[in-house]
């Protein structure tokens, strides 16, 4: 019995855990967005340490990219600096990744951590959470991003929490 009750505890936990990691009051707000993720030229970007390890696996971490987002919400449009880490499986260039992100636009800026992963077809996916600041202070964005292939833009799907609503 004593097995059962851990069990439903870890269940109840676990479906209650969503609701504990966004401040949520009656005049909460959701928006949703969508858009584009487009990486830009950046002669000015640090590119990094890598190295492969034994076991054939590329690490790189502090990498900056750089991109421009196009959204259906002006608020988190903007360009966005990405400073990735990887650990990607050889030869056929797989494996996790992380980054953290600053995006700046007129009103403020946001700063985010994300994680994803690539698939060894090329696939990419990451889930992000921004907060906001500047105009934006006290918002935060849910974001989630896929490509098929590295050479083409993110699509980005998201939802910004205004827990004060407007």
């Amino acid at each position: 019995m004593r097995g059962k009750s851990r069990l439903f505890a870890l269940a109840l936990a676990g479906l209650l855990l969503p609701f504990l990691t966004t401040p949520v009051s009656a005049g909460t707000t959701w928006t949703e967005f969508e858009g584009w993720s487009i990486v830009q030229e950046c002669p000015w970007c640090a590119p990094g340490r890598m190295w492969v390890s034994e076991d054939w696996v590329l690490h790189i971490r502090g990498m900056q990219e750089y991109y421009y987002n196009s959204f259906t919400d002006p608020r988190i449009a903007g360009y966005e600096v990405v400073t990735v880490n990887v650990n990607m499986q050889l030869p056929e260039v797989y494996g996790p990744m992380w980054c953290t992100t600053r995006l700046d636009n007129d009103d403020g800026y946001w700063e985010a951590t994300a994680v994803g992963y690539r698939t060894a077809e090329g696939g990419s996916y990451i889930r992000a959470i921004y907060h906001g600041h500047g105009a934006y202070e006290g918002l935060q964005a849910r974001v989630d991003m896929s490509r098929d292939n590295p050479a083409d833009p993110f699509w980005v799907e998201g939802v910004i929490v205004d827990p004060g609503g407007d």
